[in-house]
């Protein structure tokens, strides 16, 4: 069993290291936050978003040792990463590098 604490420090590491990825990828390798701001605004939103995220309210309210993500996904993922840093990478494209 995992607690709110526990998960939201998981997805915030997972959300970080996805926001360095894209940011390595983007045209002098800059994001439209500083990394300031990013680390204190954009990056824990992303993580609360996601936090918030249906799936991932199951994951920290079940109760029995059986979770499955590709059932709990419906075929998505295989592993929380993989969910986790794919919500990150969709938010952070879609709200803050509108390609």
């Amino acid at each position: 069993m995992i607690t709110d604490e526990q998960m939201h420090n998981i997805i915030l590491v997972h959300v970080a290291r996805t926001w360095e990825r894209i940011r390595l990828r983007q045209p002098y390798n800059e994001m439209p936050q500083d990394n300031i701001e990013s680390a204190s605004v954009a990056i824990p939103e992303i993580a609360y978003e996601i936090y918030k995220d249906d799936v991932i309210q199951k994951l920290i309210n079940y109760k029995k040792n059986d979770w499955d993500w590709e059932v709990m996904t419906k075929g998505e993922t295989h592993f929380s990463d993989l969910y986790i840093e794919g919500r990150a990478e969709e938010i952070i494209y879609n709200d803050y590098i509108h390609e």
